[in-house]
């Protein structure tokens, strides 16, 4: 989780409960609420952005499509060398 190890994280735990204590759950609730409606605006600002790119004809978001392209492509190189099975043999084994 954003690079942290156990020990940072209990640190920013206890941080958090030294400085908050028993608003903490309030707090939380109050930061996920802000972060989930964040998400929802971003979303709702991108859609709206598709829309006017589509209604002005060009394609939307072109730096994205490009992007997912080259990590499709970096996705299917194969780690593993390339196994060739041995020729069919006329005889029956």
């Amino acid at each position: 989780m954003f690079g942290l190890g156990p020990f940072e994280i209990v640190v920013i735990g206890a941080i958090a409960v030294m400085l908050y204590g028993k608003r903490l759950p309030e707090v939380g609730r109050s930061a996920g609420k802000t972060l989930g409606e964040l998400r929802r605006q971003w979303t709702t600002l991108a859609k709206e952005l598709d829309v006017a790119a589509h209604i002005e004809g060009r394609s939307p978001r072109p730096d994205v499509a490009s992007r997912s392209a080259s990590d499709e492509a970096d996705a299917h190189q194969v780690a593993a060398p390339r196994f060739d099975p041995p020729p069919a043999s006329d005889t029956p084994a």
